[in-house]
């Protein structure tokens, strides 16, 4: 009988694999889901109301719908089920305005939840869905084409290929598979986005006649580049030595990858006629007040970056007034350095920047030195992190050169965080296109900033966190926060002792004073009509940048308005909630624990976290 019994058993449980695994071949996206939840249980608390359960369920969808997001994030295991790994995402008109239509529905529900019914952290949790959702919604119907896909800082041209060579998993046959598959998805993917750009143009929008050349650049580096020295092609080639593959298979792997790569740079020269076509109709001038309903749009935008309602006049002038201050401070540390203050202060900056005590040489060793010294820095300021975090990431973090087809664009450093399941690591980039554009006394704040105690401490921590929502943690993003912290994190590095002579220190202030002018010149020129070449004479005249590195910089806030502001605005913030904390604590006032409330309540908009800063206050009065 118990033979039996157990043999019905073993039948049973036989036929219910079967039929799982027979749905899961029919219904793959069902599956996928539940893996997905499952999965998320150990990066997230569970949702414990109504609210938190509809914002949970808001951004699983998104997800999976998202091939790239789903290889960022490291969800290798959902594989099987979305075969993601093969795929890119759909950049289609159509399929955004399919969104478009499904975020609609998730607006209506989100304003149907009554506040009252909620706990305390589900009424924050619906104060920040609402705050994005409206900025969401303004943003597609109001100002849908004013940002391009093919600008010359980020570019989805420019993505493409840095999401293949640094982002897609190359460890074993099937990861060189699922990158060709991907590779020859790139020309329908850049056709989607072509249809777009042609939307822009009929709608009369177009980018100045700068954001076209610098593309074009870009575009013939990657279409003329000979295919065994292609940055898709050398990526791809080094992984798969290392995979044990036959000669055979290798062979047969890139002879399918040279095909792909042709195929490629086809699509580009494609997309290199659109873009030598509207850069006839480019427009006169840099910003975006000269666009219909300019203005408005720019309040828009600072409304995104700022999560504040301060005007752009208002901006403009806390930056004049913070140049001011951080210059002063900058001329009696070189007063006491025995330079003569009297001079123009851009002059002592020039000194500074072009003496051999500071600079590296210009060759590949001269490179390798800069970022063995960002490593250097970075492992001495992990040492200090203990005494004023009770949080630290398991993530560590690593330093990469920016990669050189991008980089005479790129921004002077930048953080990629790793995927979930640690398999990429975390790292931050620096640029050394310009090489006497890194001077060694400048060096640590940078580093301070894109890897500890800034971007990668936070946004690790934030990832790491299992004691937030999953909403918490992947629902809402805003530089006013990421940035301000990061900005914040260069001060903290130096309260720290971690900044050691007078020069290192003057490199500190120029990082906070280069924040300050971004106020100036961002509200300058797209509220206040300056042209570029004004706000690159600014920054060089005022914040001490080579003329490489304010171009660079200002091109950037040409095409991405308002964020530049979100850096001082946000540690503005940081900094005077700490006081606030410190002034009314007194002897309770306790930095670490200041810390984990910023830190460890996810990406929040200023006026939230200055809530939850006030509740912490409150809490520990007695």
């Amino acid at each position: 009988m118990f033979k039996f019994t157990k043999d019905i058993w073993k039948f049973l449980l036989a036929a219910c694999f079967s039929v799982l695994f027979l749905i899961s071949l029919l219904s793959p996206d069902f599956f996928a889901k539940m893996v997905l939840k499952a999965g998320v249980k150990d990066l997230a608390t569970p949702a414990n109301n109504s609210l938190d359960k509809f914002l949970d369920d808001s951004i699983l969808d998104p997800i999976l719908d998202n091939p790239q997001i789903l290889t960022s994030l490291g969800l290798h295991q959902l594989d099987f089920f979305t075969n993601h790994n093969e795929k890119l995402n759909d950049y289609s008109v159509e399929k955004s305005e399919a969104d478009h239509e499904k975020f609609l529905t998730y607006y209506e529900k989100l304003n149907n939840f009554d506040e009252k019914k909620l706990p305390a952290s589900a009424q924050l949790n619906l104060e920040v869905a609402k705050f994005s959702a409206n900025i969401e919604k303004r943003g597609f119907e109001d100002f849908r084409y004013y940002m391009g896909p093919f600008i010359q800082f980020y570019g989805t041209h420019l993505s493409f290929v840095n999401f293949l060579t640094d982002t897609h998993k190359l460890e074993n046959k099937k990861d060189a598979e699922d990158y060709i598959k991907r590779l020859s998805m790139v020309p329908k993917a850049i056709n989607e986005l072509m249809v777009f750009e042609k939307r822009r143009a009929d709608a009369g929008i177009y980018s100045p006649k700068f954001v076209y050349e610098k593309t074009l650049l870009q575009l013939n580096s990657l279409i003329q580049t000979p295919t065994m020295t292609h940055p898709l092609y050398l990526s791809f080639s080094e992984a798969i030595e290392e995979m044990g593959l036959s000669n055979k298979k290798k062979e047969s792997l890139l002879s399918n990858l040279i095909k792909e790569i042709n195929n490629f740079k086809s699509s580009y020269a494609i997309l290199k006629i659109l873009i030598e076509k509207n850069s006839n109709n480019a427009r006169e001038f840099d910003g975006v007040w000269s666009l219909p309903n300019g203005d408005n749009y720019y309040k828009h935008r600072l409304q995104i970056f700022t999560t504040t309602d301060l005007s752009a006049d208002e901006i403009h002038n806390l930056g004049l007034k913070m140049v001011e201050e951080i210059q002063s401070e900058i001329k009696s540390i070189l007063l006491a350095e025995g330079y003569d203050i009297n001079r123009p202060l851009a002059d002592l900056f020039v000194e500074l920047n072009n003496d051999p005590r500071f600079l590296f040489e210009d060759s590949d060793d001269g490179r390798e030195a800069i970022l063995e010294e960002y490593r250097r820095i970075n492992d001495e300021t992990y040492a200090m992190l203990p005494d004023y975090f009770n949080e630290l990431p398991q993530a560590k973090v690593i330093v990469k050169r920016v990669p050189i087809f991008s980089e005479k664009s790129a921004a002077g450093g930048y953080y990629q965080g790793s995927s979930l399941d640690g398999s990429r690591p975390a790292a931050w980039y620096a640029n050394l296109y310009d090489i006497k554009a890194t001077q060694t006394f400048k060096m640590p704040a940078l580093s301070f900033h894109e890897a500890v105690p800034g971007h990668h401490l936070q946004i690790a921590l934030n990832q790491e966190n299992t004691n937030q929502t999953l909403w918490n943690k992947f629902g809402y993003r805003t530089s006013a926060f990421t940035e301000g912290w990061a900005l914040y994190a260069e001060r903290l590095a130096v309260e720290a002792g971690l900044v050691k002579d007078p020069y290192e220190m003057i490199g500190s202030l120029q990082s906070e004073l280069f924040r300050a002018a971004r106020l100036v010149v961002d509200t300058g020129l797209h509220s206040k009509k300056w042209t570029r070449e004004e706000a690159i004479l600014y920054m060089m005249d005022n914040a001490g940048e080579v003329r490489s590195e304010s171009e660079s910089e200002i091109e950037r806030y040409i095409v991405w308005p308002a964020q530049a502001t979100s850096y001082m605005i946000g540690r503005i913030k940081i900094m005077e909630l700490r006081e606030r904390a410190k002034s009314e604590l007194g002897d309770r006032f306790n930095i670490k624990d200041f810390h984990s409330v910023v830190l460890m309540n996810g990406i929040l908009p200023l006026t939230v976290l200055e809530a939850l800063v006030d509740k912490y206050i409150e809490d520990n009065r007695s």
